[in-house]
């Protein structure tokens, strides 16, 4: 997917719980500007999205709005694309139901658009490989105190839905091609 100058001002709008990893590594995969919203954020958000990411790998609070539910509800339909989890059933919902565009991501739904495959700890690092596009990268990324791998799925998912090659989108991340 190719991207001209007016739909790169769109912003890219993850939603979710607020300043997250996700966004951070999106930042570094694609150009132009990330916005963090929390569902309620997301169901008043007036403006256009280049693409809206639903961190729906957490569950929600107690009488909360998802941001799944939140970005079926409000921001989808203004957005070029959306970018979901099939792990979780509101998700799979979701990718179901929706008219426009849906990218899906999936630690190892064959149904997926990005599938993650054999997920390890070694050491100080996240390992798994990247199955999309027809190709098959290996990703390694910093582990950290809590290993994210749906931080890292969703925010190559999102890379990828707005036309970065796999390849690319992975070496961004810290990956080597196998």
């Amino acid at each position: 997917m190719e991207t001209n100058r007016s739909t790169i001002k769109d912003p890219i709008a993850v939603v979710g719980r607020g300043d997250t990893l996700t966004a951070g590594l999106l930042r570094a995969l694609v150009p132009g500007p990330v916005v963090e919203l929390t569902p309620c954020q997301a169901a008043m958000y007036e403006g256009r999205c280049r693409a809206v990411v639903v961190e729906n790998f957490e569950p929600a609070a107690q009488g909360a709005l998802s941001g799944c539910a939140a970005a079926r509800w409000a921001l989808s339909r203004r957005a070029g694309v959306t970018v979901v989890a099939l792990d979780d059933p509101e998700g799979r919902r979701f990718a179901g139901a929706m008219p426009g565009a849906v990218y899906a991501y999936s630690d190892g739904r064959p149904q997926a658009d990005l599938t993650a495959k054999n997920v390890r700890l070694r050491g100080e690092r996240l390992e798994f490989e990247a199955l999309a596009q027809g190709g098959l990268v290996r990703v390694r990324v910093p582990g950290g105190e809590r290993p994210r791998l749906y931080d890292h799925l969703a925010a190559l998912a999102g890379a990828l839905a707005l036309g970065v090659p796999l390849e690319d989108a992975a070496a961004r991340l810290g990956a080597e091609r196998d």
